[in-house]
């Protein structure tokens, strides 16, 4: 272990101590708490824009064999009851907003019975049905903030689409949810009682530690490492097809792509060999390609976290994710394993300082403000597992169905997640800045880059910048000439026709 992850690691020991004496005089509460910072957040992107679909989160999954719809209703009554995140609505107190738990959630499984339509693409008809779902605006003051639909597409093949408001909700929650409705519909089935533990703290627990956590010295401690980082705190220009518009409308779309199998084990075990994780490898790759994208050094990403180093809150539904920004000054005389140790050391500080709330470093970095951006990053890169391959309904098949919800939070996000077939992804972008064509390339440059790292990671950044472009003017040629060999086989149609005639 290098001398200066050591006060990193040492900081993070000495704030789950902290965090474990507070939890255990959880809240004696009524139902009425104070918002954490990233539900603040959220909260006041709401009103700036009511019901923006961009902070929709949605799960679809396809479920094939005998479903007990009765105890699958069952179990999902016994979730919403189970977390109170999913119970709980946004009121104005005194001018202030607060989270507000509902004592009950009588929550719906809306069933929806397509066996009898004649539909030639059942996936293209859900993708439909979901962003009908995903434009349904919520009100977080009002509405109870987590739908449910089950679709029958016939005798033994149904759709369960779940549809949350991200300020209840995040990624690792999502996995939560998943995991413990396939407990409980298990137990439901059998008649049993479901053995899930009880829970130690709800969120609201959680969201007023972190205001009594985050004072004094420790967050001085914060600030100083973030100010250092990110000072002075201008964002990087990416360029864009379009100009950029005044406000952003949060229109996006999504390019998937895939890693096989065989470069994903390769990648795995790089990651072993230079001691870094799955993440840091295809982290410090992405940004190798916003690099040669970019054509400069500087690169910032926003990354999650999970924000749960702590037993107590790992099995809770709730918004505890953060974002940290990860800055880069890329050095091209580096060879891809020397790049991605400082990756690795620059994460591990970072994870040292991941209490810090995005919202109080804004507020604290004061960057200038700017409707049609996130201040701070443009880019945003994550890694997860797949949480429905780790999932078992007993009699039942799952597939995971991903949805384009037509919605882009950042300018960029590439999202990546693993598989039984390997690192699975997606380009996501918006639509008022990229043109597909570009995103296309940029996906196909991401897989051709690992592919080359996987070969031969002590090679330069340089070189492998060179690569890329190389593969990419090749491409761009082969484009070229089939779109010659297309344009001439019509013009030797159109002459034949007229000697014809």
């Amino acid at each position: 272990m290098t001398s200066t992850l050591r006060p990193a690691i040492a900081q993070l020991s000495d704030k789950r101590s902290q965090l474990a004496t507070l939890l255990r005089s959880h809240l004696q509460h009524p139902n009425t708490f104070p918002l954490s910072f990233a539900q603040q957040r959220l909260w006041f992107l709401d009103q700036l824009q009511p019901g923006n679909p961009a902070y929709t989160m949605m799960a679809t999954v396809r479920l094939r064999g005998d479903l007990d719809v009765a105890a699958l209703k069952c179990a999902w009554q016994d979730l919403v009851q189970r977390h109170e995140s999913l119970r709980t609505r946004f009121v104005l107190v005194d001018g202030q907003p607060y989270q507000r738990v509902q004592p009950t959630g009588a929550v719906s499984l809306t069933q929806l019975d397509w066996q009898d339509l004649p539909l030639a693409d059942p996936t293209a008809a859900i993708q439909s049905q979901a962003l009908k779902l995903v434009q349904q605006p919520f009100d977080l003051e009002q509405d109870g903030l987590v739908r449910s639909h089950l679709i029958q597409l016939q005798t033994e093949t149904h759709v369960l689409l779940l549809t949350l408001h991200h300020i209840i909700s995040d990624g690792w929650s999502m996995e939560v949810l998943i995991r413990e409705l396939a407990i409980l519909y298990n137990a439901h089935q059998r008649g049993q009682q479901a053995q899930l533990p009880p829970m130690p703290i709800q969120y609201a627990d959680f969201a007023v530690w972190q205001r009594q956590f985050l004072q004094g010295d420790i967050l001085e401690k914060q600030f100083n490492y973030w100010r250092t980082q990110l000072s002075p705190p201008v964002l990087p220009s990416l360029p864009t097809d379009f100009p950029r518009p005044a406000v952003r409308s949060h229109r996006g779309h999504r390019h998937s792509l895939g890693i096989s199998p065989e470069l994903t084990a390769q990648l795995q075990t790089l990651s072993q060999q230079t001691n870094a994780t799955l993440f840091m490898t295809t982290l410090a790759a992405f940004q190798v390609l916003l690099y040669d994208y970019a054509q400069q050094a500087t690169i910032r990403v926003g990354t999650p976290i999970a924000n749960r180093d702590r037993p107590e809150v790992a099995n809770l539904i709730g918004f505890f994710t953060n974002t940290l920004v990860l800055g880069a000054e890329i050095d091209d005389k580096l060879s891809f394993c020397q790049w991605l140790q400082r990756v690795r050391d620059q994460a591990v500080n970072a994870y040292a300082h991941q209490d810090l709330p995005f919202e109080k470093l804004v507020d604290e970095l004061q960057p200038e403000r700017d409707l049609s951006q996130t201040p701070l990053y443009q880019v945003w890169f994550y890694l997860q597992d797949d949480p429905v391959t780790t999932v078992s309904f007993p009699g039942l098949t799952l597939e995971p169905i991903e949805i384009d919800l037509g919605t882009a939070k950042h300018d960029l996000k590439l999202g990546l997640w693993k598989s039984p077939q390997g690192l699975q992804g997606a380009l996501e972008y918006s639509t008022d800045l990229f043109e597909s064509a570009t995103v296309a390339r940029l996906a196909r440059g991401y897989e051709d880059l690992l592919t080359d790292i996987a070969r031969d990671p002590d090679q330069s950044i340089a070189d492998l910048v060179q690569h890329l472009q190389q593969r990419q003017q090749q491409k761009m040629l082969e484009q070229k000439r089939a779109l010659l060999s297309t344009q001439r086989q019509k013009l030797r149609g159109t002459r034949r026709q007229s000697f014809t005639s």
